[in-house]
């Protein structure tokens, strides 16, 4: 490992927040703090460096996603490109719950995230880490890279 590295939040666009197709968290109270629901659009990058990479969750009440299952958007909640399993089985990866909206405590846990699976010998290797809890946008890609080059960093010309 030539030098560790660390990542961290750069920002975060929220999509479904009032109507609007993407919106600031700042400022963000739902009508019902403890029945919300929405997307997240977490970009994320080595820290002292301005690249980054998606990062996508919903964010939500258990009261929200019971009551969008139950109005017909259970397909919605199938992510994770395993179609194998069973259509009664939703796996909850990209899933946060909330019992109550609280912005400082979202943006702690995303910190959390990025601090908790830092430093690591490569990008993709923290990236993969943190795509435990965040569904990364490279997540298949860098698989299929682990596959084809086993013992590569990832990406190859970061």
């Amino acid at each position: 490992m030539d030098r560790p590295v660390s990542l961290e939040v750069k920002s975060v666009l929220a999509f479904g927040i009032g109507g609007s197709p993407d919106a600031s968290l700042e400022g963000f109270v739902p009508d019902d703090a403890e029945h919300f629901g929405f997307h997240a659009q977490v970009f994320i990058g080595e820290v002292e460096s301005e690249l980054v990479d998606s990062f996508d969750l919903t964010v939500c009440s258990p009261s929200w996603l019971a009551a969008s299952v139950e109005s017909g958007e259970w397909e919605r909640f199938r992510s994770g490109g395993l179609r194998v399993l069973p259509e009664s089985i939703a796996v909850g990866t990209g899933i946060w719950f909330m019992r109550r909206w609280d912005l400082q405590d979202f943006e702690a846990a995303l910190r959390a995230t990025c601090q908790g699976f830092s430093p690591g010998p490569d990008w993709g290797t923290v990236a993969a880490r943190i795509g435990r809890l965040i569904p990364w946008e490279f997540d298949y890609r860098y698989d299929a890279h682990l596959n084809d080059h086993f013992g590569s960093p990832f990406p190859p010309d970061r």
